[in-house]
C-alpha cells in the first residue's frame, strides 16, 4: 500500500534519476595512527516522542498520534526486531511536549489527564499524563528488546509564564523525583535523565528559561539522582539542555553549575530547514549546504574542551527537516545523503551519541507508519552501527565535493571501515585507499609480504574485503526502496529483517564508488595502530 502511494507521487512531481556517467579515479587517505576523535559504544541513538495527536493539514498526515510513546503499540513483532537488530539501540524518550507530562504518582497521582487541544495554554495543548501502567510497560520493552534508555524529564514543573517566551520561577521537582523513586524501586535501567527540551538560548521553542534559573534545576537533579541512586551499582548521566546550540548560553550553564553536574551536553539539528518546503531536496544534492552543520559540531567541542571537560557532547534530537520531516525526502533514499553523512560528520568532533528523531512517528521516521516497516535510513544507521567502531580517522579527501569519505577502526575486528557517499548523478568513482605515509594499499600489502613471514599479519592480509552499497530502487532518489548490492532490502510481514551481506573483493583491488550511493567498505587488513 505505501509503495503505491509512493509510485503514484512519481506520477505527479518531478523524479530526480540517474544521468549519464562519467568516471572519475583518486586516492583518499586515511591515517590510523592514532584516532581523532571517538564515539560511544552505542553511538546510533534514536527516539519516541510524547506527541499525541493525529497532524494531518495535508496527505499524508505529517504525524500519526499512534506513533507517540504513550500509546505505540509495543507488542508488534516489526517493532521489537527493528530495535533488536542493534542489540543494544540507545534511545531518547521526549521531544516538544515533555515539558507539559506529568508523572501519575506521588502527590499528583489520580490529578494528571491525557493532553487535550486548549488555546490558552503552551503549544496549544494541556498538561498531559504518563500513567504508570504505561511506564511498566514501556520499560518491559526496553528490557526485552536491550534498548538503553534516556527519558527526557518535565523541567518547567512549578514555573510560570511571565512575559512572551519566559518562563520564570523554581523546578517543581516533587513529581520528577516520585518518577525516579518508583523507577529505582522497580529495578528498570535507564542510563540518563535528561532536563527538559529546547528551553534555552536564543532558539528556544516554545518557553525560555535563563541559564541561571535552568542550572539551579540541574543542581537539584544532581541532588537528588546522587541521593536516591546512592546504594545503586550504576548512576545514571545527566543530560542537558537538549536545545539549539547557543555557544554562550551553553557556557553560561556549565559555569552556573560547576564541575560533576551536568555529564552530557546534547543539542538540536535540524539544519535541512522546513518540512513542507517544496525546494528542500536540493540542500540534500548540495555539499557545501551540507557541511555547514560541522561549525556547530565544532563549536560544541570547544565548550566542552574549554569550559567543561567533564562532559561529553551528544546530538540529542535530529530529524534534518523541522515539523515532522518532509514528505516523500525525509522517508526515502535521498535522506541519507543527510543522514548517514552526519553520523560520519558529527563523530568527527568528538560527538559520542547521535539520537534520530525519529524511531517512529512523522515524516522522519526510520520505521514508516503503521506497518512500521524499515525505511532506507533505518538500513543506513543498522550498517553504521554494526560496522563502523568507536575510532575515528583522520581522512584526507580531495577527490571530490560531492564524494564524502569517513573511517573508523572497523567495530569488533581488524582494520578499518569506510563509508563513502557519492551525492553525484554523473560521476563514478574508483577510489584507492592510501595509508597516512602515502604508500597505496596495494605496494603496503606487497611490501608486508616480503618482511613479513609465517606471521598473524600474513593470515590478516589473505582476509578479502567486505562492501556494503546502498543505492535507490530503479535509481529514483525518492525512492522508499534501498537496494544492497543490487538486491531489494525488505522485510517480512512478521518483522524479520533481511541479511546484509557484503560482496568481497581483493583487498588491494580499487573500490568503486557508483553515482547517488552510499557505501560502508571493511577493509581488515589495513594497518591502524590506532585502533586496537
Amino acid at each position: 500500500m505505501e509503495v503505491s502511494q509512493f509510485l503514484l507521487v512519481f506520477l505527479l512531481v518531478p523524479v530526480l534519476t540517474v544521468v549519464a556517467r562519467d568516471v572519475t579515479k583518486g586516492r583518499i587517505v586515511v591515517d590510523g595512527n592514532t584516532p581523532v576523535a571517538e564515539t560511544d559504544e552505542n553511538y546510533v541513538c534514536m527516539t519516541l516522542d510524547v506527541w499525541p495527536f493525529n497532524e494531518c493539514p495535508q496527505t499524508p498526515c505529517v504525524w500519526d498520534g499512534n506513533a507517540s510513546m504513550l500509546v505505540l503499540n509495543l507488542s508488534l513483532p516489526t517493532l521489537t526486531k527493528a530495535v533488536e537488530a542493534f542489540g543494544s539501540l540507545r534511545i531518547r524518550l521526549g521531544g516538544t511536549l515533555q515539558d507539559k507530562l506529568i508523572y501519575d504518582i506521588g502527590s499528583f497521582k489520580g490529578r494528571c489527564h491525557p493532553f487535550e487541544r486548549s488555546n490558552r495554554s503552551l503549544f496549544l495543548i494541556t498538561e498531559g499524563c504518563l500513567y504508570m501502567e504505561r511506564w511498566d510497560e514501556l520499560n518491559w520493552f526496553f528490557n526485552k528488546t536491550g534498548a538503553i534508555v534516556t527519558f527526557g524529564l518535565n523541567a518547567i514543573l512549578g514555573r510560570n509564564n511571565t512575559i512572551g517566551k519566559q518562563w520564570e520561577g523554581d523546578w517543581n521537582y516533587s513529581n520528577a523525583e516520585a518518577l525516579i523513586q518508583y523507577t529505582i524501586e522497580k529495578n528498570y535501567q535507564i542510563n540518563s535523565w535528561e532536563f527538559g527540551n529546547e528551553l534555552g538560548g536564543s532558539n528556544s521553542i516554545g518557553a525560555s528559561i535563563t541559564a541561571a534559573q535552568y542550572a539551579k534545576g540541574l543542581i537539584k537533579l544532581r541532588e537528588i539522582i546522587d541521593r536516591l541512586y546512592k546504594n545503586s551499582r550504576q548512576k545514571p548521566s545527566i543530560v542537558a539542555p537538549g536545545a539549539f546550540f547557543d555557544a554562550s548560553w551553553y557556557e553560561d550553564i556549565v559555569n552556573e553549575t560547576g564541575p560533576n553536574v551536568v555529564d552530557v551536553l546534547t543539542h538540536h539539528v535540524y539544519n535541512m530547514g522546513a518540512g513542507n518546503d517544496t525546494e528542500i531536496i536540493h540542500k540534500f544534492l548540495d555539499p557545501s549546504y551540507l557541511s555547514r552543520e560541522s561549525s556547530t559540531f565544532q563549536k560544541l567541542e570547544n565548550v566542552v574542551q574549554n569550559h567543561a571537560p567533564w562532559t561529553v557532547a551528544w546530538v540529542g534530537e535530529a530529524g534534518g527537516a523541522y515539523g515532522g520531516g518532509s514528505p516523500y525526502v525525509s522517508n526515502t533514499f535521498v535522506d541519507g545523503f543527510w543522514y548517514i553523512d552526519q553520523l560520519g560528520m558529527a563523530a568527527l568532533y568528538n560527538t559520542k551519541v547521535y539520537c534520530r528523531q525519529t524511531l517512529v512517528g512523522g515524516h522522519y521516521g526510520v520505521l514508516r507508519p503503521q506497518a512500521l516497516t524499515p525505511s532506507p535510513d533505518y538500513y543506513g544507521a543498522l550498517l553504521f552501527h554494526r560496522l563502523m567502531g568507536r575510532g575515528v580517522l583522520k581522512v584526507d579527501n580531495n577527490v571530490s565535493s560531492y564524494l564524502r569519505a569517513y573511517a573508523h577502526c572497523s567495530r569488533e575486528r581488524t582494520g578499518i571501515t569506510m563509508l563513502f557517499i557519492n551525492m553525484s548523478n554523473q560521476t563514478d568513482f574508483i577510489i584507492e585507499i592510501e595509508n597516512h605515509t602515502n604508500v597505496s594499499l596495494a605496494k603496503k600489502t606487497s611490501r608486508i609480504r616480503q618482511i613479513s613471514k609465517g606471521g598473524s599479519i600474513i593470515s590478516e592480509l589473505g582476509a578479502q574485503r567486505e562492501e556494503y552499497h546502498l543505492t535507490p530502487s530503479n535509481g529514483l532518489l525518492k525512492s522508499p526502496i534501498v537496494l544492497l548490492n543490487g538486491k531489494v532490502l525488505e522485510a517480512t510481514e512478521e518483522g524479520d529483517l533481511p541479511n546484509l551481506t557484503p560482496v568481497f573483493c581483493r583487498s588491494n583491488s580499487s573500490i568503486s564508488i557508483a553515482t547517488w550511493s552510499i557505501s560502508f567498505v571493511v577493509v581488515p587488513n589495513f594497518v591502524a595502530p590506532g585502533c586496537k
